[in-house]
């Protein structure tokens, strides 16, 4: 009967899409989402919002996986130019929260439209694009054989596996804080967007362009803007500090929770990451938000209790950046 639901769920709600049959007993991440969960939950939530969600693969995983956004907008089968944000989460295996997050977000938003006036203008005058899982066979890995996997599953050919998604976009791709070891939880690849993964993203963006990115990630409890391949400060440093730090605070307001704001290479140099790509390339303001915890106990292990409180302290931030890409327009212009 499962099975029958899931291909229902594919071939009907997704609208044609092609789906892989579920590995026989899916792997269970407790309250956590697995990839089946967030494929059908996903599917669920365009079946009961079919006029404001739209469920789309941007494309494959290196193990064939479909990379599941969806749209939140009135109207949502038009498009309608209307300003744009992308949230994007599971880049890294291991950072199970930085699913949840973003995959509450687009219930919340399509379960308060009726109800909350607030969030019904943001949806009717923007799009909204949500990708909860851009890494799906690293957080397979990850449940059923190493919980502390980072990277994809890329075959790297000499025994070895997996290039870390968030060292492969181009921008600054090859430098400081990533690695041309195999072996290496930064392992960069072997050129930029060689992963089939990072490729969706740049051709999602291509098509689709935003004039904000917020990608979430775990953890430290911080709000990261760029630059992060270099100290050097970025051109619109004090706009992104501005938004980080409104973003920062309107995350204390909820739960008290200290979550800090700053340069990423503050935390680490790294480079080839999303942020500094979409930035470096378009100026788009671009965040990384490292959710809970703050510190390496419990780490990546985040207890299931703490799944509501994140999403909750998490939630007016992404409001604040929806109504801000609704109010003003990108920095494209002074390129």
């Amino acid at each position: 009967m499962k099975h029958i639901i899931w291909t229902v769920l594919c071939a009907v709600v997704l609208m044609g899409s092609v789906c892989d049959t579920p590995e026989p007993g899916s792997p269970d991440a407790g309250l956590y989402h697995n990839y089946a969960e967030v494929t059908q939950e996903l599917a669920q939530l365009q079946s009961s919002f079919p006029a404001i969600a739209k469920v789309i693969s941007i494309g494959k995983s290196t193990q064939g996986r479909d990379l599941w956004a969806i749209k939140i907008s009135d109207n949502v089968n038009a498009a309608e130019n209307e300003p744009a944000i992308l949230f994007v989460g599971g880049h890294h295996a291991r950072e199970w929260i930085s699913i949840d997050v973003p995959f509450l977000l687009a219930k919340e938003l399509l379960e308060q439209y009726q109800t909350n006036p607030q969030v019904k203008n943001y949806i009717d005058n923007g799009e909204i694009w949500i990708l909860p899982l851009l890494n799906p066979d690293g957080h397979q890995h990850s449940i059923v054989s190493d919980r502390l996997w980072r990277k994809n599953r890329r075959n790297n050919g000499d025994g070895t596996f997996g290039v870390d998604l968030n060292r492969n976009y181009g921008f600054g791709w090859g430098g400081p804080g990533s690695s041309g070891d195999t072996y290496s939880d930064t392992y960069r690849g072997t050129s930029a967007f060689s992963e089939m993964e990072t490729q969706a993203i740049q051709r999602f963006i291509n098509q689709h362009p935003v004039r904000a990115l917020v990608s979430y990630h775990n953890y430290s409890q911080l709000v990261l803007f760029p630059w992060g391949h270099t100290n050097n400060a970025a051109p619109d440093q004090g706009l992104l500090k501005e938004l980080a730090t409104e973003m920062a605070d309107r995350i204390f307001s909820v739960h008290s929770k200290k979550y800090i704001p700053e340069q990423s290479s503050d935390l680490y140099l790294a480079s080839g990451d999303a942020t500094d790509w979409l930035y470096g390339e378009t100026r788009t303001p671009s965040f990384t938000i490292e959710l809970r915890p703050n510190s390496s106990r419990p780490g990546f292990i985040l207890p299931e209790g703490d799944i509501q409180p994140t999403f909750q302290e998490n939630w007016p931030a992404a409001l604040f950046m929806i109504e801000w890409t609704q109010l003003t327009t990108t920095m494209k212009s002074s390129l």
